[in-house]
């Protein structure tokens, strides 16, 4: 059990911070099986490391969210398969998605967690809930602020070039 769930007020978890578990975990669950497509996808070496640190970052949130919802007799919700080898050579035919991409949809990606963490922060009123989900929000904010530097590095950042 981890130290968050352990100092949880031992009363039943309200609908909206229920909810709001099931949603990020849901969400978590859905860039866990798009971030192993892009992990087969990607070629720079920089960029599939930071795939897999956000693929970490969310598989340690869920395991979080999931032992609050058990303790509060909620369902789960369900995990696509998970794609197990994450190996480039798996990989048939033309390379479709290009690393600026996956960058780009990961950042949005990444930006929709932190959004996702905030607004789970609002509805909780539970202190320490609320910690666990700021938390989380940092985590997925250095992950941002690490894309973006390799972004800005590699060149993959696209600069609109039109002024008022």
């Amino acid at each position: 059990m981890s130290n968050f769930n352990k100092n949880i007020e031992s009363q039943s978890l309200r609908f909206n911070e229920l909810f709001s578990i099931w949603t990020h975990l849901g969400l978590n669950n859905g860039y866990i099986a798009a971030n192993h497509s892009f992990f087969k996808h990607a070629l720079d070496k920089d960029l599939r490391a930071i795939i897999v640190e956000f693929i970490e970052v969310l598989k340690d949130e869920n395991k979080q969210l999931e032992e609050l919802l058990k303790e509060n007799n909620s369902a789960i919700p369900p995990m696509p398969r998970e794609n197990l080898s994450m190996q480039l050579g798996d990989i048939r035919g033309v390379k479709k998605i290009t690393d600026t991409e996956i960058s780009a949809v990961l950042s949005m990606n990444i930006a929709s967690a932190l959004i996702s963490s905030t607004q789970a922060m609002e509805r909780s009123i539970k202190g320490n809930l609320t910690t666990m989900f700021g938390q989380f929000h940092m985590k997925n904010a250095v992950l941002g602020a690490k894309l973006l530097q390799l972004s800005k590095d590699k060149d993959w950042l696209l600069v609109s070039s039109t002024t008022s």
